[in-house]
């Protein structure tokens, strides 16, 4: 498969996975992973505008390098 050619200039879009997504791909329930997430200081709260008439949507988001990192922690070293 052949990548798209990137400026230097341009920046490196890192994707958001929210905690929903999150849980379901390391198979944890939402609760473990604000625990485990709050413990390791990975994952960081995002908000986002306000809906009409509504409050801000506040989320906790991961980037893959964070989810790769936690499943680390989850899973130990191994031999």
């Amino acid at each position: 498969m052949k990548t798209p050619n990137r400026t230097t200039s341009e920046p490196v879009r890192k994707e958001m996975i929210d905690e929903s997504r999150a849980s379901f791909l390391l198979g944890l329930p939402k609760e473990q992973l604000r625990e485990i997430s709050e413990m390791s200081g990975l994952g960081h709260f995002e908000q986002r505008a306000p809906e009409e008439q509504g409050a801000a949507v506040v989320r906790m988001v991961f980037t893959y390098e964070e989810l790769y990192r936690l499943c680390c922690l989850i899973v130990g070293p191994t031999s």
